[in-house]
């Protein structure tokens, strides 16, 4: 009788642990950053304890536009963030798996007066935060269109007559 009943706390215990597990990876994964002013605008990948992360002049209002798998037809655009007074910003990224298995995003940071920083790359892991510095001057991104398909048959349409 002791054996059955100590079997049966163990499986109530397993239970619970193996639903722990499985309510820890549903959490949304959030790609978390921060702006910050700098020399040349960039964007970089850095340990959530890295002493960088201190530098430069904190800018708020910076727009951060995500887009999953950018090259391909079936790009997912992700919510925008706007960075806060600290610099900081934050993009939930509602993939199965995302920050764990390679899912490939472009980031795009902006704001007025600033030369935009552009970048594609990996999502980072939970463990790590996306650095974004931006440098006074001129904007000189152009968006791609919205629709690949029907920007190119727009451009083709002089040589279809």
């Amino acid at each position: 009788m002791r054996h059955f009943i100590a079997s049966r706390c163990s499986y109530r215990l397993l239970l619970v642990g193996l639903l722990c597990l499985l309510f820890a990876g549903c959490t949304q994964y959030q790609m978390q950053g921060v702006v910050v002013e700098g020399m040349v605008s960039s964007i970089r990948v850095l340990d959530k304890d890295d002493p960088r992360l201190l530098e430069g002049y904190p800018l708020p209002m910076a727009m951060v536009e995500s887009t999953l798998d950018a090259d391909r037809l079936n790009r997912k655009t992700l919510p925008r963030a706007i960075s806060d007074v600290d610099g900081s910003f934050v993009v939930p990224v509602d993939e199965t798996g995302a920050g764990y298995l390679d899912y490939y995003i472009r980031i795009v940071v902006r704001k007025a007066g600033y030369d935009t920083a552009i970048t594609d790359m990996r999502i980072p892991g939970p463990d790590k935060l996306i650095f974004v510095t931006l440098a006074r001057g001129e904007d000189k991104y152009k968006p791609e269109p919205e629709d690949l398909l029907e920007e190119t048959m727009k451009m083709g349409e002089p040589y279809m007559q």
